[in-house]
């Protein structure tokens, strides 16, 4: 008796003592069960009036409920709600749309302004990943965005997330509110702006900026701003919490409006707009759904896929983890559709090409890091452009005149180089779409679509090599590469790499094995023929990097990452030597050596040449101040040249962020000739004879002698 006794204790012990450990347990995680019972009640007025608002959503963070007659609403009690929140209806607004949900009960009323604007045709700003502590220099940016609002007269600004960790969330709010920009100004969380202050981890951010999940309407667009629902530390609402009430959201929301999402990051499903939660099923493209607007990925970036866009932006104060340049996004709406999107760019203010140049023209988008081709008596380039509508394509130019021979939009951006081979030109866009035209007339011969995700896009070469039997193209991204035949586009072998992320870094060939990198993932060596991963290294800070590796004739590896310069066995991957040299090197090119030195492209202070036998420095050309901020995380009076320099006989060319193309002698660097375009050039130049070929950031293709 005594013994079963004793048992009994022990079970109940032990199940209390799993009792308070859940809890425990729950409470850290964010995670909550049991009943809220309470009720909360109020109204919805116009302000001044005093008139009841009928058909209003309410919510509590995850039931919806609208107003009656009245203007008089009920919501039930929820373990997680922090704020009573109202959907502002289009013609009204207010900055008071949420309130603490405390003890009491009812009296929970709105008072929205009515607006005596006619908001069918409006304009927004996003900013995203702004990423500020308490010593960030911030007015200049900040100042920008401000101007940005009033020229575009913007209805509002979005901040997309990532403001960022505690210092950065208590301070954002002082440099960019409401009252100081002009316009209303709303901000969605982001990973990192789950913190460990207060109760939970989105304590903070609801402190300070008020709901993680909240929705608006101006003009006929339903605006919808969700939380990211994980972050650096545990979130209260789950991702499951989001899409439970964003389902409730959407369907107490005008089903005639178009829906626009502001997340931190992509929709889970970027292709289909389909998000789960449960054993339910939220099909975004059945509520109307016109855009997911995002940030975290940190660039520039807008696709379509059947009438439903997918736009994202880099960091608006610096250059981005892929080199995208800071900007801050306009998105025009007219009526219930995305009629354009424009990045505004930081400092940028293009100027006219000087007098002497051969020849200069403009072209549709914008020049990146896709460097001019010469062949057949033309000139081939590639533009970006990451607005809408689009400009972006490839066009071929008679080298002479400038004249364009053909052109042929393309769905999205050539970013990154591509290839002529056979009378046929090879290129990729930033969905990953491969293209073979024919060189002489821009018809289209075939098309492939990568496997790649759409929205966490690729920035990748097009490469063309003709040392097996038959032709192949190599391209796809950093997360998965690709071999296809160039007869045909079909697949030879395929590559995964699910950690990659996009980045300007080029693959390259040397005999067998195929070098493929990405910035913050790895570099990785693959047998060509096979796909077979041979080796891959991402140690000593060897995967931060945006640059392109150089192969010389002995087989050493050339590689430079952030400010460390490095020395790798090309065969087998491993590190012989590596140097801090001080210097940021994070840009878009690959190491140019000639006579044992390597000349090497920088972010921040122009050109710089080092012994490659121990990394010595030996010297230096400063260029002028950057008119654009590209490399990662890089901005204010730096000198940036993107492009990998080449030679120009026994000299060498390169164009710069500060509108300039140099020639320098390459022994001490000293300048010889400069040329003025007027705008960043970013991409390395095409020398032909006597002359180089520029495409600059405006878009425009410059031909000039450099003698």
């Amino acid at each position: 008796m005594a013994l079963a006794y004793s048992k009994k204790k022990i079970l109940v012990a032990a199940l209390i003592a799993l009792v308070v450990l859940g809890a425990i347990g729950g409470i850290a995680a964010g995670v909550y069960s049991g009943v809220n019972r309470d009720r909360y009640g109020g109204y919805v007025y116009e302000a001044g009036t005093n008139l009841p608002l009928a058909g209003v959503a309410v919510t509590n963070g995850r039931d919806v409920v609208r107003t009656d007659e009245r203007g008089h609403y009920v919501l039930d009690g929820w373990l997680k709600r922090r704020f009573i929140t109202v959907s502002i209806p289009s013609g009204y607004w207010t900055e008071r749309y949420y309130i603490e949900a405390g003890a009491a009960r009812d009296g929970y009323d709105f008072y929205l302004d009515k607006r005596d604007t006619d908001d069918t045709d409006h304009t927004f700003l996003q900013v995203t990943d702004t990423e500020i502590n308490d010593e960030s220099e911030v007015t200049d940016w900040v100042d920008g965005i401000r101007q940005t609002a009033q020229d575009t007269d913007a209805a509002f600004i979005m901040h997309t997330g990532d403001i960022c960790y505690e210092q950065g969330l208590k301070r954002h709010i002082r440099e960019m509110n409401t009252d100081n920009m002009g316009v209303p100004v709303r901000y969605a969380i982001g990973n990192h702006d789950y913190v460990k202050w207060g109760k939970y981890s989105e304590d903070l951010f609801e402190s300070t900026y008020g709901p993680v999940n909240y929705s608006f309407d101006i003009g006929q667009i339903h605006y919808v701003v969700t939380a990211i629902g994980y972050g650096d530390y545990a979130a209260r609402y789950k991702q499951s919490d989001v899409w439970r009430w964003l389902a409730n959201d959407l369907a107490a929301a005008d089903p005639a409006k178009k829906v626009v999402v502001f997340n931190h990051t992509f929709c889970p499903d970027e292709n289909g707009f389909t998000v789960r939660y449960g054993t339910h099923k939220l099909d975004l493209k059945q509520k109307n759904l016109l855009a997911w607007v995002f940030g975290h990925w940190h660039y520039n970036y807008l696709n379509e896929i059947d009438g439903i866009f997918n736009i994202s932006t880099g960091k608006a104060d610096s250059g981005d983890i892929d080199s995208t340049p800071a900007a801050i996004r306009t998105v025009g709406i007219q009526g219930g559709q995305l009629a354009r999107s424009e990045l505004i760019y930081r400092n940028y203010e293009p100027q006219a090409v000087q007098d002497g140049a051969k020849w200069s023209v403009q072209v549709g988008g914008h020049g990146e890091f896709a460097e001019p081709i010469f062949g057949s008596g033309k000139i081939y380039v590639g533009t970006v452009d990451d607005g809408y509508p689009k400009q972006c394509g490839l066009y071929a130019l008679d080298a002479e005149t400038g004249e364009t021979v053909w052109s042929y939009r393309t769905r999205n951006s050539i970013r990154n180089s591509f290839a002529i081979s056979n009378n046929r030109l090879y290129a990729q866009d930033v969905e990953g779409r491969v293209y073979c035209l024919d060189a002489d007339s821009g018809a289209e011969i075939w098309t492939y679509e990568t496997g790649i995700r759409e929205a966490a896009n690729t920035g990748l070469n097009v490469l063309y090599d003709e040392s097996g039997i038959d032709g192949r193209i190599y391209c796809g991204g950093p997360q998965r590469t690709y071999c296809l035949s160039a007869a045909d586009g079909s697949v030879i072998w395929d590559a995964d790499n699910a950690r990659a992320n996009c980045s300007p870094t080029r693959m390259v060939i040397v005999d067998n094995r195929l070098f493929v990198g990405s910035h913050w993932d790895e570099l990785i060596c693959y047998d060509k023929n096979t796909g077979k991963r041979l080796w891959a290294n991402d140690r000593d800070g060897l995967r931060y990097r945006t640059t392109t590796p150089t192969v010389l004739s002995d087989g050493r590896m050339i590689v430079a990452a952030e400010t460390k310069l490095f020395e790798l066995d090309y065969g087998t991957g491993k590190i012989v030597r590596m140097r801090d040299v001080g210097i940021n090197l994070d840009t878009a090119s690959a190491p140019y050596v000639a006579d044992g030195v390597g000349y090497f492209s920088t972010a921040k202070d122009g050109v710089v040449a080092f012994r490659l036998s121990d990394f010595e420095q030996l010297h230096a050309f400063r260029t002028g101040n950057s008119m654009i901020y590209t490399s990662p995380y890089t901005s204010g009076e730096i000198a940036t040249v993107e492009g990998t320099i080449v030679p120009y006989g026994d000299d060498m060319v390169f164009g710069a962020s500060d509108g300039w193309l140099y020639r320098l002698e390459r022994r001490e660097l000293h300048r010889i000739e400069k040329f003025y375009v007027g705008a960043p050039v970013l991409s390395s130049l095409c020398v032909q004879g006597d002359d180089v070929v520029a495409i600059d950031f405006l878009g425009r293709v410059t031909r000039v002698s450099m003698r």
